[in-house]
């Protein structure tokens, strides 16, 4: 079973504004006093925040699409509409967020950091916030714009731990498929490991991540084997 994605593409949907509201103020002996219909709600923002303790994309994996939720229509009365619940998703340290074209649209370094990865719309205005001198009792509201939608990549930057080094062919691979849960290429001829290969160790309650990088020759730094 997997347990540790470095890329995934999600989608994310923020919510809509609510309506406005088109009503007008009545009580006994005053049956036209006004229009009195609040605003709609804020739809809620899809947010990426850096948070420590996630160290894997794989929830969004499992999950691509998430939605925030939207605005509360306005009511007569002036009550405004509730404003919409903003989607917090919690991504690993060293999170890059692209768009499809692979376009970098945040780069999330540091625990808190955050990117509103789509926005929510405006709640629609009731007719009492219409009124004006010219017109003192308008018969409409506003509609609530809708919420941003986007796809977009999460990369993790992944930094490792340990770094497995040295000769071609001198076990390097087999090790780390033992390890962990990794399955790197293992043949008994030099240069099997063409790129990193890395795995998630987890020894208790410790979790560490071990990479197992192309074998080293004399002269490397010169260009020799892999370089």
């Amino acid at each position: 079973m997997t347990t540790f994605v470095d890329r995934v593409e999600l989608h994310v949907a923020a919510g809509s504004g609510g309506h406005g509201c088109a009503s007008v103020h009545r009580e006994k002996f005053k049956p036209l006093g006004g229009p009195d219909g609040g605003n709609g709600g804020r739809g809620g923002d899809v947010m990426l925040v850096v948070d420590q303790s996630v160290t894997t994309l794989l929830d969004y994996h499992h999950k691509p699409h998430r939605s925030a939720t939207n605005g509360k229509p306005g009511e007569g009365g002036n009550r405004s509409g509730k404003d919409g619940q903003d989607l917090i998703l919690p991504v690993p340290d060293g999170t890059v967020v692209l768009d499809k074209a692979g376009n970098v649209l945040a780069d999330l370094v540091g625990h808190g950091t955050s990117y509103v990865a789509s926005q929510g719309g405006r709640g629609g205005l009731g007719n009492a916030a219409l009124a004006s001198a010219r017109r003192k009792a308008p018969g409409f509201a506003l509609l609530g714009v809708p919420g941003d939608f986007q796809d977009i990549v999460l990369e993790l930057k992944t930094v490792a731990d340990v770094a497995l080094v040295g000769y071609p062919s001198a076990g390097k691979s087999s090790l780390i498929s033992v390890l962990s849960a990794a399955k790197p290429k293992i043949a008994d001829y030099p240069f099997t490991t063409l790129v990193p290969n890395l795995g998630v160790v987890t020894a208790g309650e410790t979790v560490y991540t071990i990479a197992d990088v192309p074998g080293l020759i004399p002269g490397a730094s010169q260009g020799k084997g892999l370089g």
